[in-house]
């Protein structure tokens, strides 16, 4: 039993790590900037859902106001993870989606009893203190830290923004979700 809730806290601390994408994006050990995979060259894996599909760079950009740089691609296979960052190009503004699957995750992962259902229904009980529960967005959703986390079918997804404006914040995620919910249904 302590294993598996050790496995949900793993995967947990591991989509809320970094903004900005994966190792890859950071400094190695010769303190030259590591490659970075974006939006533009990363190729789809058939039949799996990619985040920064799912939120396109014009489509980012309108919903934070600005322009955004093309999209930071990372990915956790060990959760299924695969994630999205788009910063602004002139501003601190970012906005960042991830896309939890079955599909994408590790056959021993699913075997343990780990999906994309349980992390999410983990998190929303590691996150029960100040979360905001929404209706009328996938199966399940609620804001809480991170941003919005969305369940619908076999998919978790997560979209966090950063703007001065706290406020529109909420907005921009939710209009963000009805965005990841439209293109997931077609």
């Amino acid at each position: 039993m302590e294993k598996k809730y050790l496995c949900l806290l793993i995967g947990a601390l591991l989509l809320f790590a970094g903004c900005g994408g994966d190792d890859q994006n950071r400094e190695n050990s010769s303190g030259k900037q590591a490659e970075v995979r974006t939006s533009r060259g990363h190729a789809a894996d058939s039949g799996l859902k990619e985040p920064c599909e799912l939120i396109t760079r014009a489509e980012a950009g309108r919903l934070i106001g600005e322009d955004v740089n093309d999209g930071q691609y990372g990915e956790q296979k060990v959760v299924g993870l695969k994630k999205c960052f788009y910063e602004a190009a002139n501003s601190d503004k970012f906005l960042q989606v991830t896309v939890q699957q079955p599909a994408f995750m590790p056959r021993q992962t699913l075997e343990a009893g780990q999906s994309p259902r349980v992390i999410f229904a983990e998190t929303k009980k590691m996150l029960a203190d100040g979360r905001d529960d929404l209706s009328g967005m996938g199966d399940e959703a609620f804001i809480g830290t991170g941003g919005l986390h969305m369940l619908t079918g076999d998919y978790y997804i997560t979209i966090g923004v950063g703007t001065p404006d706290r406020e529109g914040n909420r907005q921009i995620l939710e209009a963000a979700g009805r965005l990841v919910l439209d293109k997931l249904q077609r």
